[in-house]
């Protein structure tokens, strides 16, 4: 294999010439048959993934066998989304993977691909080896990653024993997405006050308010945006904490869990929490993957898949792959809280709705350490919406030194009109005409919150209904 010229670029302190022994057994994960390496360490399949090491004096050498997935049947592409999500994302290799191409067997075209990446200081090799199918539009990868220049020959001789079966769809698959994972006994939204209880977004998706979640779907993806639960309280330990989420909101709903794991990453100032497994939905009967996720002001997030591949090729995180796991990944499923939104009508406003803000800072002498007293800020908008459409407009803020700080208000009536069912036009506030971005977050009991955003300024503020 020319790949191994690209181990001129490794530094090592030690090399491992030793022959990788070889039981005659053979096995199968996935599509692949195969032998495993003898006196290695063999972690159980979780994530989807297969994996084998060894090491031994600084040096480790692992091979990574991937399920397979939903491909393109083009070689050239499924290798380098392949790369892009297994080698490039976590590990940021060294420029572009250096090629080479394996015999195709069984309706498979083989591409291998390596390049150098930084571990620990030191200088690694990830060589990645993609397997596509045309006919069933499946792609399937081995990765090998190591810092010992002899894994280089243990990977040769596994590859060559490696034999890829029929793929489960020998056709390509259908235009048409697959059915819905998730629950199709309840797709109705709950009777509610509000004139607009569903929701269907530009982009497919479909949100229905219901009893303890919004429920929104699209394609084979279904989620659930639960709202707070009183029984999960505060809990600083990540483990109780994603424990007590889905003993709480998930497990009741399901049976016969398989594949449960769990993680989060203490290196994020806002701790993501992801927790996932295969289950049986007690309301339909079907086996789907399940995962719970929760990150700062997302509240807890419920997505169910037809399968953990689907989960991942939608999302590319695994409980296993949360620590450190970028910002664009977790983005994918925190924005999934946006789905909670639903229009708004002239009559969903009347009555008064506030919103409240504030913050204090504590100030210290740098040279003494005493204390040099604090300053704060609170500020509270009131919108009232009587007969008609009459309104008035009420700030009141405060600001300066504790103790002895400033007050000011300021107030405007006059007239409001829907401008369709996401914006409200305003006559007066403060001496011209306003316009704002509206919309509803539904809560438990029927409750909603109304945001609003001034769209000269930006940011969107949080209004509850107080009258």
């Amino acid at each position: 294999m020319s790949l191994r010229a690209l181990t001129v670029l490794l530094s090592f302190s030690a090399v491992s010439t030793s022959a990788l022994a070889q039981t005659p057994k053979t096995e199968t994960f996935d599509v692949f048959t195969f032998t495993a390496p003898a006196g290695w360490t063999r972690a159980a399949p979780g994530a989807g993934v297969l994996r084998f090491s060894r090491s031994r004096d600084g040096l480790y050498c692992l091979f990574d066998l991937y399920r397979s997935a939903r491909g393109t049947g083009r070689l050239d592409a499924d290798f380098q989304a392949e790369w892009a999500n297994l080698v490039v994302k976590p590990l940021s290799p060294e420029g572009e993977p250096e090629l080479d191409t394996g015999p195709a067997q069984n309706g498979w075209q083989n591409r291998l691909g390596g390049a150098p990446f930084t571990y620990e200081g030191g200088t690694s090799l990830a060589v990645l080896s993609t397997y596509s199918h045309s006919g069933a539009q499946q792609a399937a990868s081995i990765l090998m990653l190591t810092n010992d220049e002899g894994c280089l020959n243990d990977f040769d001789r596994f590859l060559a024993g490696v034999k890829l079966g029929r793929p489960a769809a020998a056709t390509p698959a259908p235009a048409a997405p697959p059915a819905p994972a998730a629950t199709t006994a309840n797709l109705q939204p709950v009777k509610s006050a509000f004139t607009f209880n569903t929701t269907t977004f530009d982009d497919g998706w479909v949100s229905v308010e219901q009893k303890d979640w919004v429920l929104s779907r699209k394609g084979a993806v279904t989620v659930r945006l639960h709202y707070p639960h009183p029984a999960l309280g505060y809990e600083p330990d990540s483990d109780k904490l994603l424990t007590r989420a889905w003993n709480t909101l998930v497990a009741p709903r399901y049976r016969d869990l398989q594949g449960f794991g769990q993680g989060f990453d203490t290196l994020n100032f806002e701790r993501p929490h992801l927790a996932a497994g295969t289950a049986t939905s007690v309301e339909t009967g079907q086996r789907v993957y399940v995962a719970l996720f929760s990150q700062a002001e997302s509240g807890w997030i419920e997505v169910v898949t037809p399968d953990q591949a689907t989960f991942e090729r939608e999302f590319g995180l695994t409980p296993a792959g949360m620590y450190g796991a970028d910002r664009e990944r977790l983005n994918r499923l925190r924005n999934l809280r946006g789905l909670n939104r639903f229009a708004v009508s002239a009559a969903d406003l009347k009555g008064e709705w506030s919103s409240s803000a504030g913050g204090i800072t504590q100030w210290v002498n740098s040279f003494t350490g005493l204390s040099a007293g604090a300053t704060g800020f609170s500020s509270n908008v009131t919108f009232t919406f009587g007969p008609g459409s009459a309104y008035i407009w009420n700030l009141v803020m405060a600001s300066g030194v504790i103790g002895a700080q400033n007050v000011q208000s300021a107030r405007s009536s006059g007239q409001f009109s829907m401008k369709g069912n996401w914006q409200v036009n305003f006559s007066d506030i403060e001496r011209r005409p306003r316009l704002y971005n509206a919309y509803f977050e539904a809560g438990r009991g029927g409750q909603r919150i109304l945001w609003l955003q001034d769209t000269a300024y930006g940011g969107y503020s949080a209004f509850v209904r107080v009258k």
